[in-house]
């Protein structure tokens, strides 16, 4: 089947924002700007791939490929630059669980906030493994790093979580408990 790019993409600009989103913080200009971008880049190679090689991973590795980039020139023009050193990798100390007996909901710009506390290549590795449930294998080999760098950065999702918890959680009726940040 001889798809054009608009039908290829159509269904993934929703994805590719929130994530887009996710990896810049929140901040909604750059986000844009690097859904922009990547589309503009997978769009001047959809013809030249092997039918079959377009898909939506191909679409999310081509958005962290396009974040890391821009992290890695230090671009000014949004957050996903050098990230501030707030957040340090979290101890492996065992942590009692008990199960809440009311729901909690976390809001998306909870979650975008939390992120500007963690490392953006720390950033992209979760939004891939974690959110889009890429294998490890997958992953590193976009984030250009090995299993146990890879490992190491997703550590900084308990940083993530608990930002996220203590920060800014929201309960059924929608009312912030965390205060926010």
């Amino acid at each position: 089947m001889n798809q054009t790019f608009e039908e290829f993409v159509g269904p993934h600009i929703d994805r590719l924002y929130h994530g887009a989103l996710f990896l810049n913080a929140g901040e909604e200009p750059p986000a844009e700007d690097l859904v922009l971008w990547t589309l503009t880049g997978a769009f001047h190679e959809f013809r030249r791939i092997d039918e079959g090689t377009a898909s939506e991973e191909w679409l999310e590795g081509k958005l962290v490929g396009a974040f890391l980039a821009r992290a890695a020139a230090g671009s000014t023009d949004d957050n996903s630059g050098v990230t501030p050193p707030a957040a340090e990798l979290p101890s492996h100390e065992p942590v009692g669980y008990e199960p809440s007996s009311g729901a909690v909901e976390i809001d998306s710009e909870a979650l975008f906030r939390a992120g500007a506390d963690i490392p953006a290549l720390a950033r992209a590795a979760i939004w891939l493994v974690v959110f889009r449930r890429w294998s490890y294998r997958e992953a590193f080999g976009v984030l250009n790093t090995d299993l146990d760098g890879l490992k190491e950065l997703l550590q900084y999702r308990q940083v993530l979580l608990g930002a996220v918890v203590q920060g800014s959680s929201v309960d059924q009726d929608g009312t912030d408990q965390g205060g926010g940040r």
